[in-house]
C-alpha cells in the first residue's frame, strides 16, 4: 500500500487538471481594440448608454442623470416597478447592439486564446456579445480540439431548450434534439437581485464553472474587474477557489490595471496559492501564448521540474488565422497520438 505521496504523483495530478480562463470585458476589448470589421466599438458597464446611443431610453424617467452604468441603471428602473417598457427596451437594445459587432477578417486575441487551449482547458466568460463563438466556429476549421465555453451572464447567441438543459446557438431556432422552439437567455436582471438559479441555463454554467474552479492548476483572469454588482458572484468564486489546496497552482492576470490594483481586488485569490501570481498587460506575454496547447504541461516542467527551457511554438500576431493552425499545427498533429509533450 502507497504510504506517501511522491513528486511524481503531485506532477502528475497537475499535469491532468485543466488551465481555466475567466473572461470579462477587457478581453472583448483586446479582441477588437480599433473596433469590428466596421469599426463599430466593443463597449464596457462603465458609459455604456452613451457609448451605444441607449440614453434616449432614459428620457423622461428620474433616472436619466444616474451615473452612466447599465446595471446600476438597470436596478434603478426596475426596483421603481414603474417602467417595464423601459427595461425592456434596455434589454432589446443591448441586444440590437451587440449583434452588429462581427470579427475583423485578421486574427483577434480570441483566435488566439482558442487555439491556445485544448479540449481539458475550459472558458467561462462574462461577456454578452458573442464574438468568442465568431471565433470559435472559424479556427473550428483548425482544430475540433477546442476548450469548453460557459456563458455566466447570459450571451446574446445563445438558445436555452427547457426540455433537454441544453444550451445552443440561437440561430438554430429549435432544439436539435427535440425540436421545441429554444428560449433567448436573459441578459439584464438587478444588480441586488442576481440570482444566478433563477435561470436554468445560467444556474447550470455556475453550477460546472464552481466545480471545475475548484481543480484547475491555472487560473487566468482576462480583463475582469470584479466590479462591485459581482459582489455575490466573486463571493461563490472565493469560496470555491480556496476550498481545496492550492498551492501547487498559479494564478495569472492580464489587465491594464496597476498591479497594486489587480492584488488588491484579487488578493483573495492569490493567497491560496502562496501568491504564485503572475500580471500581464498583454495576452501574448501570458504562460498560454508562450507553451501553447501545453501550457500545464509548460507549467510543471518549467516551476515543478525547474527547466529553465523554453518551447519552440510561441504564439506572435500572424496575418490570418491559417497562418496561426500553420504555427501549431506541428502540435496538433502530436495530439492524434496522445503526445502532448514541449516541442
Amino acid at each position: 500500500m502507497k504510504d506517501r505521496i511522491t513528486d511524481d504523483d503531485i506532477k502528475n495530478f497537475v499535469t491532468n487538471r485543466p488551465h481555466v480562463f475567466i473572461l470579462g470585458a477587457g478581453a472583448s476589448k483586446a479582441a477588437l481594440p480599433y473596433g469590428d470589421r466596421n469599426g463599430v466599438e466593443c463597449p464596457v458597464m462603465d458609459g455604456f448608454l452613451k457609448k451605444t446611443g441607449l440614453e434616449y431610453i432614459l428620457q423622461d424617467t428620474p433616472f436619466q442623470y444616474l451615473k452612466d452604468n447599465l446595471e446600476t441603471i438597470y436596478s434603478a428602473l426596475h426596483e421603481s416597478g414603474k417602467f417595464p417598457q423601459k427595461l425592456e427596451a434596455l434589454e432589446n437594445g443591448v441586444r440590437a447592439y451587440f449583434d452588429k459587432l462581427a470579427l475583423p477578417f485578421t486574427p483577434t486575441v480570441y483566435d488566439y486564446l482558442l487555439l491556445s487551449l485544448r479540449d481539458k482547458d475550459y472558458i467561462f466568460t462574462f461577456n454578452w456579445d458573442d464574438l468568442l463563438i465568431q471565433s470559435y466556429y472559424r479556427v473550428w476549421k483548425i482544430t475540433k480540439n477546442l476548450p469548453k465555453i460557459y456563458f455566466l451572464h447570459g450571451n446574446i447567441a445563445m438558445g436555452y431548450c427547457e426540455s433537454c438543459a441544453g444550451v445552443v446557438h440561437i440561430s438554430d431556432k429549435f432544439c436539435p434534439k427535440c425540436g421545441k422552439k429554444l428560449i433567448q437567455q436573459p441578459l439584464l436582471y438587478p444588480v441586488r437581485e442576481k440570482n444566478y438559479h433563477f435561470n436554468p441555463s445560467i444556474s447550470n454554467a455556475w453550477h460546472d464553472f464552481l466545480i471545475i474552479l475548484k481543480n484547475c492548476s491555472i487560473l487566468t483572469i482576462f480583463g475582469y474587474g470584479a466590479p462591485p454588482s459581482d459582489a455575490a458572484a466573486i463571493d461563490l468564486m472565493k469560496e470555491a477557489f480556496s476550498s481545496t489546496f492550492r498551492r501547487y497552482d498559479s494564478i495569472e492576470i492580464i489587465d491594464v490595471k496597476p498591479e497594486s490594483k489587480l492584488i488588491e481586488e484579487w488578493d483573495p485569490f492569490l493567497s491560496p496559492t502562496n501568491y504564485h501570481v503572475e500580471f500581464y498587460k498583454d495576452f501574448f506575454d501570458s504562460f498560454v501564448a508562450k507553451f501553447p496547447r501545453r501550457s500545464i504541461e509548460g507549467y510543471v516542467q518549467t516551476k515543478l521540474n525547474g527547466w529553465f527551457g523554453k518551447s519552440s511554438i510561441e504564439l506572435s500576431p500572424q496575418s490570418s488565422i491559417w497562418d496561426i493552425g500553420d504555427l501549431l499545427q506541428p502540435l496538433i498533429d502530436r495530439e492524434c497520438n496522445n503526445d502532448y509533450s514541449i516541442i
